[in-house]
């Protein structure tokens, strides 16, 4: 599978060194150029010899979506390793004098799955402004 991005490239992207082990940020690289690369699959373009586009602003669209991509799930704390099942709890209810904590596994699980499966809204407009992630018929 096509990676369009690297972890240097993320680290510059979001101006920061990100949380998780390189080993960890490399999957989810690969699980966001998926995404991307799903968005892409009806664009038609010119590639070079190992997949990517021969277009360098195409290239560059498709590496900066896929940052974008990951920097979204690193600030939902969402796992796309991990799974839509596999997603930590999330608290939203506390109280001091009951001493009660609530945890959220049921109501925001939905999102979460979608925030997996589908490309984040920042991605795929730095897609869209490249001209790429059209749903339209196209032809040479």
């Amino acid at each position: 599978m096509l990676v369009y991005a690297t972890a240097d490239q993320l680290e510059t992207w979001m101006g920061e060194t990100p949380e998780p082990a390189p080993a960890k940020l490399t999957a989810m690289l690969r699980e966001a150029s998926g995404l991307v690369g799903i968005a892409c699959q009806c664009d038609i373009y010119d590639t070079l010899p190992n997949g990517k586009p021969s277009d360098d602003d195409l290239s560059e669209a498709m590496q900066e979506a896929t940052c974008a991509q990951v920097h979204a799930w690193l600030a939902s704390g969402d796992d796309p390793i991990k799974g839509a099942g596999g997603q930590e709890p999330r608290l939203t209810t506390t109280a001091i004098d009951g001493a009660s904590l609530s945890y959220d596994t049921y109501l925001t699980a939905p999102d979460r799955m979608n925030a997996l499966k589908y490309i984040s809204p920042g991605a795929l407009r730095i897609l869209r402004l490249a001209g790429l992630a059209s749903s339209a018929v196209q032809s040479w």
